[in-house]
C-alpha cells in the first residue's frame, strides 16, 4: 500500500488529531510546514476566556474552554507592567505607561510573541480632563481613552487599526502599524450621536451609531458612507443607525427605603461576522437602585445607593445592503450550528464547538463602576452567563469577580 506523503495529510485527518492536541502541541503542529497550518486554519480554533489582568503581572491567565483548563501565558519582559485592553482577530492590545504622555499601545501576538507598534495616544489631539477626573493610579489608563480598538487583519504587514475614543463616544481614530500619529475622524456625527460597535467586514469599516432620543424602523435603517485617507490608503466607513427603545421606569417605597427600577434601560450592540454575514447583536440591561430616598450628606460612604444591573434579553439582526443610503436590519431567532460569544468591545462567533450549546449567547461583563460625580461606585452586576435564544433564558455559569475598574475578562481566538 502507498501512503500519501506526510506532509499532505488531508485536512479531515489532521483536523481531527488538532483538536485532540494541547496548547503546546497545536502550536507545534501548525508549525510543521504550510500544508498542516493551511488545514489547522479550517478547522475550528480554540477560544480563550481571557482572566482580569492586573498591571506588573509577568503573565496572562486565561481559560482554554476547549480543554477546560486555566492556563498562564508568560509575556515577553518588555511588555510586563503593561495593560490588557482589548483582544481581536489573534492580537491582544496591551498599553504601557502611567500618564497620558507617555502611554504607549502597541498589538502583541500572543503565540508568535510579535510586537507591533501603534502610535502614541499622545498624538491624539483630545482633552480627555473629563475621562481622567476621578482616575486613580491602580486604574487601566488606556481603558480611561480607549473604548474599543479593532484591527481589519491578522496579517500586520495589511492591517488597518481603528479605535473609538472616550471622549463622550463621539471620536473614531485610524492608524497604520508604524504610522507616527493616529488620524483622528470627527464632525461626522451631529449631536446627541455617539458610536456603538466598529468591525472591518469584506474590505470596509462599519460602525453602528445611535441617539438616545430617536427610533428607526430596523427594516431601513439610515446609511452614511464616507471615504477616509490613512496616509495613501483609502478606507471606506460606513454608519449605521442603530435604535434604542425608551425605558420603563418604575417607582416603589417602602418605609424609609425606596426601589427604582428601570426596565430596558441600558443597550449595547455588537457587530459581528458570521459565515460571510454582517450580524449585529445587542444585549439590554434593567437596572435597580435601592435605598436612595435614605441618603443624607452627612451619612457614611459605604451606605450609599445599592446599583444593581442585570442583563434582561438578547436579539441577533442580520444586516444586509439595500439601497445607497439604506440598511436592511432583519432579525434572526435562530443561528444554527454556531454560538456566539459577547465581551467588552468584541464579538466571536463560532460553530461546530462540541463543548457549547447552540444557538446560544456567551456574555460577560460589560459594566464595572459608575461615575456619580464626587465619587466612583462599583456597580453589583450579575454580568456573565449563556442567554439561550429559543425560550430566552438565562443560565449563569460563570463567575461574578470583583476587579478594579475596566479590568474585564474577554473572548479570545489566538491565530494557531
Amino acid at each position: 500500500m502507498v501512503h500519501a506523503p506526510w506532509d499532505q495529510l488531508h485536512i479531515s485527518i489532521s483536523g481531527l488529531i488538532f483538536e485532540r492536541l494541547d496548547l503546546e502541541d497545536r502550536i507545534r503542529f501548525n508549525l510543521v510546514c504550510k500544508q498542516w497550518s493551511k488545514n489547522t486554519k479550517q478547522t475550528p480554533q480554540p477560544l480563550w476566556l481571557m482572566l482580569p489582568y492586573e498591571p506588573n503581572n509577568k503573565y496572562l491567565n486565561f481559560f482554554d474552554m476547549c480543554d477546560g483548563k486555566v492556563r498562564k501565558l508568560n509575556l515577553p519582559e518588555s511588555v510586563q507592567g503593561g495593560w490588557f485592553c482589548g483582544c481581536s482577530k489573534g492580537w491582544l492590545f496591551l498599553a504601557l505607561g502611567t500618564t497620558l504622555d507617555n502611554l504607549q499601545s502597541f498589538l502583541f501576538d500572543p503565540i508568535t510573541r510579535v510586537q507591533i507598534p501603534l502610535p502614541p495616544l499622545s498624538t491624539i489631539s483630545i482633552n480627555f480632563e473629563e475621562c481622567f477626573s476621578n482616575c486613580r493610579s491602580e486604574w487601566n489608563l488606556a481603558a480611561c481613552i480607549i473604548k474599543e480598538v479593532e484591527p481589519s487583519s491578522s496579517d500586520v504587514s495589511q492591517c488597518i487599526v481603528a479605535a473609538t475614543l472616550s471622549d463622550k463616544d463621539k471620536t473614531l481614530a485610524l492608524c497604520r502599524p508604524g504610522d507616527e500619529r493616529w488620524t483622528i475622524v470627527k464632525g461626522l456625527l451631529v449631536e446627541g450621536y455617539f458610536y456603538g460597535s466598529i468591525i472591518f467586514f469584506d474590505g470596509e469599516l462599519y460602525a453602528s451609531i445611535a441617539n438616545l432620543k430617536e427610533e428607526y424602523d430596523n427594516n431601513q435603517a439610515p446609511l452614511q458612507i464616507h471615504s477616509i485617507m490613512i496616509g495613501s490608503q483609502r478606507v471606506n466607513l460606513k454608519l449605521i443607525y442603530s435604535t434604542f427603545p425608551p425605558p420603563f421606569l418604575f417607582y416603589a417605597q417602602e418605609a424609609d427605603e425606596t426601589l427604582l427600577y428601570h426596565k430596558d434601560c441600558i443597550r449595547f450592540s455588537w457587530m459581528v461576522e458570521s459565515n460571510g454575514q454582517l450580524l449585529m447583536v445587542t444585549q439590554t440591561w434593567d437596572a435597580i437602585t435601592t435605598g436612595i430616598a435614605i441618603q443624607e450628606e452627612e451619612e457614611e460612604e459605604d451606605q450609599s445607593p445599592l446599583e444593581y444591573n442585570q442583563a434582561a434579553t438578547f436579539q441577533v439582526f442580520k444586516i444586509q445592503k439595500t439601497t445607497q443610503d439604506t440598511v436592511c436590519i432583519t432579525s434572526l431567532a435562530d443561528l444554527g450550528n454556531q454560538s456566539l460569544f459577547l465581551g467588552v468591545g468584541s464579538c466571536v462567533a463560532r460553530e461546530n464547538l462540541n463543548q457549547f450549546h447552540k444557538n446560544c449567547i456567551y456574555f460577560l461583563q460589560v459594566f464595572d463602576y459608575r461615575d456619580r460625580g464626587d465619587k466612583i461606585c462599583p456597580y453589583v452586576c450579575r454580568e456573565a452567563g449563556v442567554y439561550h435564544l429559543d425560550d430566552g433564558s438565562i443560565k449563569r455559569c460563570f463567575p461574578s469577580i470583583q476587579t478594579k475598574i475596566s479590568s474585564f475578562m474577554h473572548w479570545f481566538s489566538p491565530n494557531i
